[in-house]
């Protein structure tokens, strides 16, 4: 029975690695909002661990940027999962104004794992957060349904490259 059990989860590992292989189109949503609050490190934590570990039940990919209040997430999977999770997130009450940007079916995914970038907004260079108000203000502002650009989500992925880094 236990080999059984390992097989399977060997098995859902494997299906897993390759729906994340880009061979296949994917559900990508991107959406801004304003924190209620400013989130401490404790809670932050704790929203992140709890990300992952739903995300990573879900088959969700994405990255989420904190950024003095201003909160920029992409996310993606299978397109009714997806919408749900946002549905979720657009009633939750540490947040306000929720804009989504984007929500189109791709070709490939961005992001083969779930990140957070949160913490001290000292630890990002100066041009790179620069880089992330004017991305957050295009998209607070467009009103247009344009993809985020694989750039773009480069930019989020430096930030919490930064972020994750131990101040010395």
């Amino acid at each position: 029975m236990q080999e059984r059990s390992e097989k399977l989860g060997r098995f859902r590992s494997v299906k897993l690695a390759a729906s994340r292989a880009d061979l296949s189109q994917v559900f990508r949503l991107v959406y801004v909002s304003r924190a209620t609050a400013l989130f401490g490190p404790e809670e932050l934590q704790r929203i992140g661990e709890e990300s992952i570990a739903r995300n990573e039940k879900l088959d969700v990919t994405g990255i989420l940027v904190v950024d003095q209040g201003r909160i920029l997430q992409v996310l993606e999977g299978d397109e009714d999962v997806v919408v749900t999770l946002f549905a979720k997130i657009s009633n939750d009450l540490r947040h306000e104004a929720v804009q989504k940007v984007v929500a189109s079916v791709q070709k490939k995914r961005y992001l083969s794992s779930w990140i957070m970038a949160s913490g001290n907004e000292d630890r990002v260079p100066a041009a790179l957060r620069k880089d992330y108000l004017r991305m957050y203000k295009r998209f607070t502002q467009n009103g247009s349904f344009a993809d985020i650009l694989s750039e773009e989500v480069e930019l989020l992925k430096v930030m919490a490259l930064f972020r994750a880094v131990p101040m010395s």
